[in-house]
């Protein structure tokens, strides 16, 4: 039987002829494998997903999780990545030329910066992102660019792909990039933190508005500290 991706509306937020901006998050998973998808992975989401509906409701944001088919990358099959342009594609069939900011975290994160050429995106945000050696970013020209990144991350979404990643990346576009200090791949101790200017970032740039964001650390601009308390405010 083959398996298909699914498109999950959020509860609460705007649907049909209200929507005038769109946030597609993508969740995480693994490098490889052909199972379904981490439930866990997409839990992860449950959180942001409600915030973002309820304050995009009255900007017609209308927030959608997307299901992939299965739970890893895999190769040069990119099967987080197809499921994604078909996300995009079916959105934009569905409500036509509104704007899109892809939210991806850990294995989505990759997909959604793969994905940004697509017409209708005009931002990503990718939390914890997978981001490896060689990964493309010419798409990414005109898109607004968002990575928050937990300093101690050591895994295969490594804090150190991701800051080579936005180094590369900044000659194309304005890439912000912030580190939380002392923070491993799941943020967890920082998720308010984290979320909350994730979603002030997608929802300022759907609402054309500027993103308040930390002033960035001339030093090290691409690893400005994300400041305690971020999400409290």
């Amino acid at each position: 039987m083959t398996r298909s991706a699914e498109l999950l509306v959020q509860p609460g937020g705007v649907t049909g002829a209200e929507v005038r901006g769109i946030a597609l998050l993508l969740h995480g998973g693994t490098v490889n494998g052909h199972g379904r998808p981490s439930r866990l992975a997409a839990l992860g989401l449950n959180a942001p997903a409600k915030r973002l509906a309820e304050l995009g409701r009255g900007a017609g944001v209308a927030v959608v999780r997307l299901r992939y088919r299965f739970r890893g990358w895999n190769g040069a099959e990119a099967s987080t990545l197809v499921d994604t342009e078909w996300a995009l594609e079916a959105l934009r069939r569905d409500h036509g030329d509104v704007p899109v900011v892809l939210v991806g975290n850990s294995l989505g994160g990759r997909a959604a910066f793969r994905a940004a050429g697509h017409p209708n995106v005009v931002a990503v945000a990718g939390v914890a992102p997978w981001l490896p050696p060689g990964e493309p970013v010419e798409q990414l020209a005109g898109r607004r660019v968002l990575i928050v990144h937990g300093d101690r991350d050591r895994s295969d979404a490594s804090a150190a792909d991701s800051l080579a990643y936005a180094e590369r990346a900044r000659p194309v576009t304005n890439v912000r990039r912030l580190e939380v200090a002392n923070a491993g791949h799941f943020l967890l101790t920082r998720a308010d933190d984290v979320w909350a200017i994730t979603t002030n970032f997608t929802l300022a740039t759907l609402t054309n508005r500027t993103p308040s964001l930390p002033t960035e650390d001339p030093s090290t601009p691409l690893r400005t500290p994300l400041p305690v308390g971020y999400g409290t405010r």
